[in-house]
């Protein structure tokens, strides 16, 4: 089998290029222009080079000299050495920007109806049980008081489980103390309207949370504490302070004694629609009582 090598084709002659780059471009006064395009390709530079001498700035040496010394065991010391400050100040760029909390949360106005405020017996035994990871039941009692009271908004759930329990392990539970220990998802303060649902959400947890351990004293009993439930049962009137109308029970007394409504109203200078609020509770609570007490018969 006869193999035959190829030979190289050897590089063409210098003169081959010069008569090739002839037919292509054109010299003009240094300048080389296609013919074709006439674009400048280039340009001979026939100039000797000269460049200027370099001269060091004697203020600039002084940054080499050694800011440090050594002790007698070997250890550097760095002097104190203040360089001289640039007259351009680049711009502070605050990365965690202070954000003042809303200003609704503490109201500085007295007027309507003062905010609620619900003291928590239970903050203690919480706090010592979710440390200890005891409290494995409270999420369910957490997830009903959020579908009870706050609800979900566009599918979700308007408030976190974890912010609900944050805040049952307060002494007080109120829009102003949820503000203090409560963000939202940007780490920035939450909006008067969030804080008060979770407060909801806390206010019935907490509820259902008092039920289940007076109905399960051993829980209590495993961390060596004791609550008074009594306190958690008391109605919402009495939590308030809220008073009876001191004309209330004579308007009663004169409607079981026949007086009209309209002529007690005008008698004791009270409006109309108020005295039949007082005659239909006073009628339904009545009522109430008397099937009571035919149920116990």
């Amino acid at each position: 089998m006869n193999i035959r090598t190829k030979k190289p084709t050897a590089c063409p002659h210098e003169n081959y290029r010069a008569k090739i780059a002839e037919t292509r471009t054109v010299c003009l006064a240094d300048h080389i222009y296609d013919k074709r395009t006439g674009e400048l390709v280039g340009t001979y530079i026939t100039e000797e080079f000269s460049p200027e001498p370099f001269v060091a700035d004697a203020h600039k040496l002084t940054a080499a000299s050694v800011f440090w010394y050594l002790e007698e065991d070997g250890t550097p010391v760095f002097d104190k050495y203040s360089e001289t400050p640039s007259p351009r100040i680049a711009e502070v760029v605050e990365l965690f920007p202070e954000q003042s909390p809303p200003q609704a949360i503490h109201p500085t106005s007295k007027s309507g109806r003062k905010p609620q405020a619900i003291q928590n017996h239970l903050s203690m035994a919480l706090t010592v049980l979710i440390l200890e990871d005891r409290a494995s039941w409270l999420e369910d009692f957490t997830l009903g008081a959020i579908c009870t009271g706050p609800g979900v908004i566009n599918g979700k759930h308007s408030v976190s489980r974890s912010d609900v329990k944050n805040l049952l392990r307060l002494p007080v539970i109120s829009v102003a103390d949820a503000a203090d220990c409560l963000l939202n998802h940007n780490r920035a303060p939450m909006s008067t309207r969030q804080l008060q649902r979770v407060v909801e959400a806390a206010r019935i947890a907490l509820r259902g949370v008092a039920l289940h351990l007076e109905r399960h004293p051993e829980i209590l009993q495993s961390i060596e504490m004791t609550v008074d439930f009594d306190k958690f049962w008391i109605t919402d009137a009495a939590q308030s302070g809220h008073q009876e109308h001191p004309k209330k029970s004579l308007a009663l007394e004169m409607i079981r004694a026949g007086t009209a409504i309209k002529a007690t109203a005008r008698e004791l200078g009270i409006s109309k629609n108020t005295v039949k609020k007082w005659d239909a509770e006073a009628r339904s609570s009545a009522g109430a009582t008397m099937g009571g007490s035919v149920i116990v018969d």
